[in-house]
């Protein structure tokens, strides 16, 4: 007797139309980022919140409970790793995550570059990380608390960061205070807050990209293989239909 793997014998019903049992995850949404979700917010619902829906749409038993919860970046790690949720879209990966919970490395949810926003008045043009450590003093450069961006910039030597705010909006109005000359960010989540804060003709954003990267889904350590294996499964359906293309191009995305 053939005995399939889970991840197979999920995307073999999923192709076949084949209706299967009910399955129901925990995660929830991130707060301060509404280009990720926007539930009750002005506008689109978020991409996380539109690619959950058509995971739903591709796997009727798929269910996701916790949306309406959104939490601080900080504590969704730490109810990752405590395994208090199942699931999280969408993180980007670093060392430090990889040790605390773990990652689906394809498909990618969406991709990012990273990138640097400085006021609008400010000439200053850079080309690289050391045309920033020369600036010295006057190189400030502000980052989410907490997010990859800030542990990605720990990483670099001589860089002079300020990762206070906990909110990209929070970030931008530093910005523009002159509370530091770079605000580093992935380029979707840039565009998308300078637009929602109406900040088009007091910000501009470098065209230098210091890094690219992949924001994928996480989940927690011990999620049954089986369980998560569904979610892969229309997740790689979604690619194939085309429906997460057409949904990274609806909201900008790469």
């Amino acid at each position: 007797m053939i005995r399939r793997r889970p991840l197979l014998a999920c995307t073999l019903a999923l192709a076949s139309g084949v209706a299967t049992a009910g399955e129901t995850l925990r995660t929830v949404a991130q707060a301060g980022m509404s280009l990720k979700f926007n539930l009750g917010g002005d506008g689109p619902p978020g991409f996380c919140v539109d690619y959950i829906r058509a995971l739903q749409r591709m796997d009727t038993g798929l269910q996701f409970n916790g949306l309406d919860e959104a939490l601080p970046l900080m504590r969704i790690e730490s109810d990752l790793a405590a395994e208090r949720i199942d699931l999280f879209f969408a993180l980007l990966k670093t060392r430090k995550r990889a040790a605390r919970f773990r990652f689906v490395d394809a498909p990618a949810l969406y991709n990012v570059r990273h990138q640097v926003a400085v006021r609008a008045d400010d000439p200053i043009d850079v080309r690289g990380f050391d045309d920033i450590r020369a600036l010295g003093a006057d190189g400030v450069i502000l980052a989410t608390r907490a997010s990859a961006y800030q542990s990605f910039l720990a990483e670099q030597p001589g860089l002079i960061v300020d990762a206070g705010a906990a909110e990209p909006a929070q970030n931008l109005r530093k910005l523009i205070g002159g509370r530091g000359r770079f605000f580093y960010q992935a380029d979707a989540t840039l565009r998308h807050v300078i637009d929602a804060e109406g900040l088009q003709g007091r910000v501009r954003i470098l065209p230098v990209v210091f890094r690219a990267d992949s924001q994928l889904l996480t989940h927690a350590p011990g999620l049954a293989p089986e369980r998560l294996a569904r979610v892969v499964a229309a997740m790689r359906a979604l690619e194939a239909n085309g429906m997460a293309a057409q949904l990274r191009a609806a909201y900008g995305l790469l």
